[in-house]
C-alpha cells in the first residue's frame, strides 16, 4: 500500500505479470516488423504481413522449440507487374479526401 501511495507523486519500480511482458514483447516485435517491412520497401520489395497461419506447422517447417511464440509471418519478394490475381483495391484518390 505504502509503495502504491509513493508511486502516485514519482516513478517507482513496479512489478509487472508475465502477462505484461508478453504484451510490451509482442508490441515491440510489431514495430520491428514494421520497420523490416519499410526496409524491405526502400531496397525494392515487396512484403505483406500474415496472421491466422498455422503456428504449429512453422515451427515445425523452422525447426523451432515447441513453446516459441510467432507473432507473425512477413512474406517477401519482387511483385509481379500484373499481379497473381490482380488487384482489386479503390484508387486511393476514392477512398481518401484532403479536409
Amino acid at each position: 500500500v505504502l509503495a502504491q501511495c509513493i508511486g502516485l507523486s514519482r516513478p517507482i519500480m513496479r512489478q509487472v505479470s508475465e502477462g505484461d511482458v508478453r504484451v510490451c514483447v509482442h508490441k515491440s516485435c510489431a514495430l520491428v516488423a514494421q520497420t523490416f517491412m519499410l526496409a524491405m520497401s526502400e531496397a525494392g520489395y515487396d512484403t505483406c504481413p500474415l496472421e491466422g497461419f498455422d503456428s504449429r506447422l512453422v515451427k515445425k517447417a523452422l525447426n523451432l522449440p515447441y513453446d516459441t511464440e510467432i507473432n507473425m509471418v512477413i512474406t517477401c519478394g519482387i511483385r509481379m507487374p500484373d499481379g497473381v490475381r490482380g488487384r482489386y483495391r479503390l484508387p486511393f484518390s476514392e477512398m481518401y479526401r484532403r479536409v
